[in-house]
C-alpha cells in the first residue's frame, strides 16, 4: 500500500512538471509508425481494400492458368496425327508430301538447289525449275513428313522424285490447285446484261460441268455466259478425274439492274429559238444525270431548262446513272424538227354557199374547210395574194388572221383551180416566199 502511494505521488509530480510541455516527435518516427500501420492493414483481411489475401489469389490463379496451358500444348503435340496429304498455300505455292522413315531426322538446305535429309533413305539434289521444283525455304516437321514446294501448273519432276505409276502422278497433279481457286472469271460484279468468261484452272481432268445459277449449264472448259437479269448468282464448277475423284468450286456473280433513261420536251411544239425549253425527266433507277443539248451546253440537273440562240438541228442526249455505276443513255436526233418556224397552206376549200364570211376563220369553219388560210408559227411579216387563171389578183391580205373565203367582191367564185403566193419573214429575221394552187370545190 505504501509503495502504491509512492507511485501515485510520482505521477502527480511528473504531471505537474510536464503538463505544459510540448513534445514534437521526429519525422522518422511518424514515417516508421505509418509503415507499420500499412503493413498490419495489408496482412489483415479487409473486403474493401487490396490485401495479402487478394494478392495470393491472383498468384495462384496465374500459376494454375500457366499449368493448364502447358498441359494442353503438350497433349495436343503428342496426340497430333501424322500430317495428311493436303494442299497448302504459301506465297502462291502448293506442297506435296514425301514420306521419310526416321522420325528424328533433320532437314537442312545445303544450297539454293540442293536438299539433303540426314538419317534417312531419301536424298534429293539439284532440282531445278525445269524439273518442276522451285527452290525456296523448306518447311520441316519432326513427325513423318517433309513438305516440298512446287509452283501451280508446273509439271512434276521427271528424275528422282516419283517412281510410282502415272495414275499416282495424275492424282498428285490434281491437288496442285485448291478447290476455291478453280474458277477464274473475268468479272464477278457488273450491270445487266453482264457477259462473263469463265476460266477453268484445272491442269488435267477427265470432264467438267458448269452451272450458272440461273438454270443454265455448260460442259465447256472455258465457257462464256450472259446474265441478262439482275440478281446474285452462284456459279458451281465440278471437275471429274480419271481416278474417280472430283473437285468442286463455287464463285458468286452479282448483277446490278441497269437504269432506264427517258425524257420528253416541253412544250411539245416548242418554237426555237423563242421558247424556253424544259426537259421532263422520266428515267427510272437512276441517281445521276448528264444532259447534252446539242449546242455545246450541258447540265447535270434532274430536269434542266435551256434556251437555244437560233433554230438548227439539235441532238439532245441524256445519260442516267444508278447507285452501282450502271448507266443507260437516250439520244433524240433533231429534237426540234417539228418545232421550227413554218407556214403551210391547204390545197382545197369548200366555200360557204350562204355568203361570204369576210375571211375570218375558226375551228368550226376549219371543220368544213370553208376558208383558205395557213397554219404557221413564228411569222412576223405576212402578205398573201390569190390569182385567177388569167393572173388577175382577186384577193389580197397582210393580216395572217384573215383568209380567203372563196368570194370576190361579194360573188362566189367559180369552182376550179386558183394560184396563191405568200411572202414574209419569221421572227428570227429569216424571209420566206412560197407559191402554190388551191381548188374551189362545189358545196
Amino acid at each position: 500500500m505504501k509503495k502504491e502511494k509512492e507511485n501515485i505521488g510520482l505521477r502527480d509530480l511528473f504531471s505537474r512538471k510536464l503538463g505544459k510541455a510540448e513534445v514534437i516527435p521526429d519525422a522518422s518516427v511518424k514515417s516508421d509508425l505509418m509503415r507499420r500501420l500499412a503493413r498490419k492493414e495489408f496482412l489483415r483481411f479487409n473486403a474493401s481494400r487490396f490485401n495479402i489475401y487478394y494478392l495470393g489469389g491472383i498468384i495462384i490463379s496465374g500459376i494454375t492458368g500457366l499449368l493448364l496451358l502447358s498441359s494442353y500444348e503438350n497433349t495436343h503435340h503428342l496426340n497430333n496425327s501424322p500430317i495428311k496429304e493436303e494442299t497448302f498455300k504459301t506465297d502462291s505455292l502448293n506442297y506435296f508430301k514425301i514420306p521419310v522413315q526416321q522420325p528424328d531426322r533433320k532437314a537442312q538446305v545445303i544450297s539454293d538447289n540442293t536438299l539433303s535429309i540426314k538419317n534417312s533413305n531419301v536424298s534429293i539434289s539439284h532440282l531445278s525449275d525445269k524439273e518442276g521444283i522451285k527452290p525456296t525455304k523448306i518447311p520441316y516437321t519432326n513427325r513423318d513428313s517433309v513438305l516440298l514446294p512446287t509452283s501451280i501448273n508446273k509439271s512434276i519432276g521427271k528424275k528422282g522424285l516419283f517412281n510410282d505409276t502415272a495414275a499416282t502422278n495424275q492424282k498428285l497433279k490434281s491437288k496442285y490447285i485448291p478447290d476455291e481457286l478453280l474458277i477464274d472469271p473475268n468479272a464477278s460484279v457488273g450491270c445487266a446484261p453482264l457477259k462473263v468468261r469463265f476460266h477453268n484452272r484445272s491442269t488435267s481432268y477427265d470432264s467438267c460441268r458448269w452451272t450458272f445459277g440461273d438454270g443454265g449449264y455448260s460442259d465447256k472448259r472455258d465457257p462464256e455466259w450472259i446474265f441478262d437479269l439482275a440478281g446474285e448468282y452462284k456459279v458451281v464448277l465440278n471437275v471429274y478425274y480419271d481416278d474417280g475423284k472430283q473437285s468442286s468450286s463455287v464463285a458468286t456473280v452479282i448483277v446490278h439492274p441497269r437504269p432506264q433513261a427517258h425524257f420528253e420536251v416541253s412544250p411539245a411544239k416548242a418554237v426555237v429559238p423563242n421558247d424556253e425549253i424544259r426537259f421532263l425527266n422520266y428515267s427510272t433507277n437512276a441517281v445521276q444525270f448528264r444532259w447534252k443539248f446539242g449546242d455545246g451546253a450541258a447540265s447535270e440537273s434532274f430536269e434542266p431548262v435551256h434556251i437555244y440562240s437560233k433554230y438548227a438541228k439539235y441532238n439532245v442526249s441524256l445519260v442516267a446513272i444508278s447507285d452501282w455505276g450502271c448507266s443507260d443513255s437516250l439520244t433524240v436526233i433533231n429534237a426540234f424538227s417539228d418545232s421550227k418556224y413554218y407556214i403551210e397552206f391547204p390545197n382545197a376549200i369548200i366555200p360557204n354557199s350562204q355568203g361570204p364570211s369576210g375571211g375570218y376563220y375558226s375551228s368550226k369553219s376549219d371543220e368544213g374547210a370553208q376558208v383558205f388560210h395557213p397554219s404557221f408559227t413564228g411569222v412576223s411579216d405576212y402578205q398573201l395574194k390569190i390569182f385567177s387563171k388569167l393572173g388577175i389578183v382577186i384577193f389580197e391580205t397582210n393580216d395572217i388572221n384573215i383568209g380567203w373565203d372563196g368570194y370576190n367582191k361579194g360573188q362566189l367564185c367559180d369552182p376550179g383551180v386558183y394560184i396563191w403566193k405568200v411572202r414574209g419573214k419569221f421572227r428570227n429575221g429569216e424571209p420566206f416566199i412560197k407559191m402554190g394552187d388551191v381548188t374551189i370545190l362545189k358545196n
